[in-house]
């Protein structure tokens, strides 16, 4: 039997589809939500002037998306509840 902790939800979907709107809301709701790990790369990535965005380095790019979706896999939900 599944607990409801151990379920979580992918949303996908091309730009301006409404994931962020729609994780927002959730956020807004009380479900546990993670943030959208390529905007908030592109974000960090332009501040500091690093070359690992998607026009520029796409391999640096994927490595840092497989990065920080690994650690917000592990990182919040130990002991939480809801959706992730």
């Amino acid at each position: 039997m599944q607990n409801d902790s151990d379920r979580f939800f992918v949303l996908t979907g091309g730009p301006g589809s409404g994931k962020t709107t729609l994780i927002e809301a959730l956020r807004q709701a009380g479900f546990a939500t993670s943030v959208e790990a390529g905007r908030s790369i592109i974000r960090d990535q332009s501040a500091i002037g690093g070359t690992a965005l998607p026009w520029s380095d796409r391999a640096l790019f994927a490595e840092l998306m497989l990065s920080w979706e690994m650690r917000s896999y592990r990182g919040p939900r130990a002991g939480r509840t809801g959706l992730l």
